[in-house]
């Protein structure tokens, strides 16, 4: 069971049980640790058995089902600093009270870092896609080295064989694809 309302002996601890929950394994050795009344696992409105990571108004995360993922933490903050997606798609929207605050998602092949937006990542073994539906997202190729800012509507493929970055507009029929995952 999930508790965020931990003392600070334990918040390493509900770290690893939030990723226990949230990916089936712990995480040995991890640096991280879960600040004190930051989150809530949600049940899904479309399916109870999903769970909706909750911090909030500030970050929701919403897998699609079958993903799999993790959130980082840094030592006193209540938001997660990254979310590592290994495999699956995540639906997130990050509204932080401060703009002092900076978020990523961390991909096997990209980096996705905001202020303050919606947008959807889907990982697999050979690319990794992401999409923005209101703010801005600034993603980066870990390979390449290069980045691109994306708007509303547009959207980024990132392969492995890449050799540079192209931002396109998505065709209704994939955003809607996409959003389907999540159940809107």
């Amino acid at each position: 069971m999930l508790r965020c309302d931990m003392t600070p002996g334990r918040k390493l601890f509900a770290a690893i049980l939030v990723a226990t929950a949230l990916i089936g394994s712990a995480l040995p050795g991890s640096k991280f640790a879960l600040a004190a009344g930051a989150c809530a696992l949600v049940p899904s409105e479309r399916d109870p058995s999903e769970k909706i990571l909750q911090y909030g108004q500030e970050l929701t995360v919403r897998p699609a089902h079958g993903t799999n993922y993790r959130p980082l933490y840094k030592t006193g903050q209540q938001l997660p600093a990254a979310i590592r997606l290994d495999n699956g798609a995540l639906l997130i929207e990050f509204h932080p009270d401060s703009q002092q605050i900076e978020f990523q998602i961390l991909t096997p092949l990209a980096i996705a870092a905001v202020r303050g937006t919606k947008w959807a990542m889907e990982v697999s073994a050979k690319r990794t896609s992401t999409f923005v539906l209101e703010g801005a997202v600034a993603v980066t190729s870990r390979r390449l080295n290069q980045y691109v800012i994306l708007t509303e509507g547009r959207g980024v493929d990132i392969s492995e064989g890449d050799t540079s970055l192209t931002q396109k507009q998505w065709g209704e029929a994939r955003v809607r694809a996409l959003l389907s995952r999540f159940g809107e």
